[in-house]
């Protein structure tokens, strides 16, 4: 999200309370509140070859010819007045009461925003909402990889919530950062948006990485590629060479009232099931259908450093996480080794009992209740677009571990989830 415009200040030598500029901020998002002062609009999404509209992304703006009128201003307003939330839930009725309003209908998509920075609650009135449009129409929600770095365990919540409800994912962004690239699999969205904009102004060798890892992900998940920011011909060209099948920009339409065109005659994007990371363990997830075997804390130790290894030379691609169970506590010598495998991964996370939000530097934490069953797993799982292990265990005591050894991805991917989804916020 972009900063807010100067009419709302620099607060960084100002108690906001007694700041004007936050005053003013308060304020108009207030009134914007009382009086649902958003305007949603809707900009078709298109199948590439066909140029037939299968779907819209609902684009909203404060009052008009306001200071709030920008999305960027009205939400980095709301988030200072302290009320990001209610406006994210307003936005979200206006798009799903405006979809079924214009009668929009199955399998048609609405995609539409969600705000990474929210709470994950959500008012039975909203709820009920997304149930009705659900069952209409086909609802993607988006979020972002950034987000699920930044607040790994709210947001796969959060996710995990939306899937409960019906809705599809459909991850924003994807390829803004080069270490964002792993996340797609621990996310397993239904759509992988690409911005154009930000595709074309990368190097090539960015871009070969790019495109490789997200058709990797496409092609193993089923998840549909669509490219956004299209504004020519020769753009939707190239799109198409990327192996995109939908598309939207101004090139096929923008931002309006929405007016549906006939529903496609098959659906392009459907919500899948998906397991709540929040719900399981890794071994758990693991030795229901693999064989485990027995070892000793040397051996653990050793298999793990492996794992760990070749997370490093997987680079920026790779997330790395590792759970001690018990022995949540890192010593100095374990703090050393993870605050050098957080410089070269593009996220490195640790759990345990009693653990620090950041038990070494670069190194996100996440401390385990002892009533969590993963206080009783070891675990590591490495996630890259080229590579996917995982190692877990459950501690019998007395150094004896019961343990399990795997690079199938799907499994991988799903410990690695489970142990991203209690990474502290």
């Amino acid at each position: 999200m972009s900063n807010p415009p100067a009419v709302f200040g620099d607060h960084r030598h100002h108690d906001v309370r007694q700041s004007p500029a936050s005053r003013f901020a308060r304020e108009a998002v207030g009134e914007v509140l009382s009086q649902t002062g958003v305007e949603m609009g809707f900009q078709p999404v298109v199948e590439l070859r066909s140029r037939r509209v299968v779907g819209y992304e609902a684009l909203v703006r404060g009052p008009r010819g306001s200071a709030l009128e920008p999305p960027d201003a009205l939400f980095a307003a709301a988030r200072g007045a302290g009320r990001l939330e209610e406006v994210d839930w307003m936005c979200q009725t206006a798009a799903l009461r405006g979809a079924l309003a214009a009668g929009l209908r199955a399998p048609s998509i609405l995609f539409l925003n969600i705000e990474p920075d929210t709470s994950g609650f959500m008012p039975l009135e909203l709820r009920s909402l997304y149930a009705e449009a659900t069952a209409q129409f086909t609802v993607a929600v988006e979020v972002t990889e950034r987000a699920l770095t930044e607040r790994p365990a709210a947001l796969l919540g959060h996710v995990a919530d939306m899937r409960a409800l019906g809705c599809a994912i459909a991850l924003d962004d994807v390829g803004a950062e080069v270490d964002s690239l792993a996340m797609m699999g621990l996310l397993s969205p239904e759509v992988i948006k690409l911005d154009l904009a930000l595709t074309e102004a990368a190097g090539d060798d960015h871009v070969a990485e790019l495109v490789t890892a997200v058709a990797a992900q496409a092609e193993r998940s089923g998840a549909t590629i669509l490219v956004e920011r299209i504004e020519t011909s020769r753009q939707a060209e190239l799109v198409d060479a990327l192996g995109a099948r939908l598309a939207q920009g101004w090139l096929f339409g923008r931002r309006a009232m929405l007016v549906p065109a006939e529903p496609p005659a098959r659906a392009i994007v459907v919500a899948g099931p998906r397991s709540d990371p929040r719900d399981s363990t890794p071994f758990a997830i693991v030795s229901e259908v693999r064989r485990t075997g027995r070892a000793g804390h040397r051996l653990m130790s050793a298999m793990s450093r492996h794992l760990e290894e070749h997370a490093r030379r997987a680079g920026a691609g790779a997330v790395l996480l590792s759970s001690f169970g018990h022995g949540g506590l890192l010593d100095s010598a374990m703090r050393e080794r993870f605050a050098g495998l957080a410089a070269s991964v593009g996220f490195c996370g640790v759990v345990g009992e009693q653990m620090a939000a950041e038990p070494a530097p670069g190194v996100r934490g996440g401390a385990l209740h002892p009533a969590d069953p993963l206080a009783r797993e070891w675990a590591t799982a490495v996630v890259s677009p080229q590579l996917a292990a995982t190692l877990c265990a459950y501690d019998h005591g007395a150094g004896d571990y019961e343990f399990v050894l795997t690079h199938d991805r799907e499994l991988a991917v799903a410990a690695a989830a489970s142990l991203m989804a209690r990474i502290a916020t």
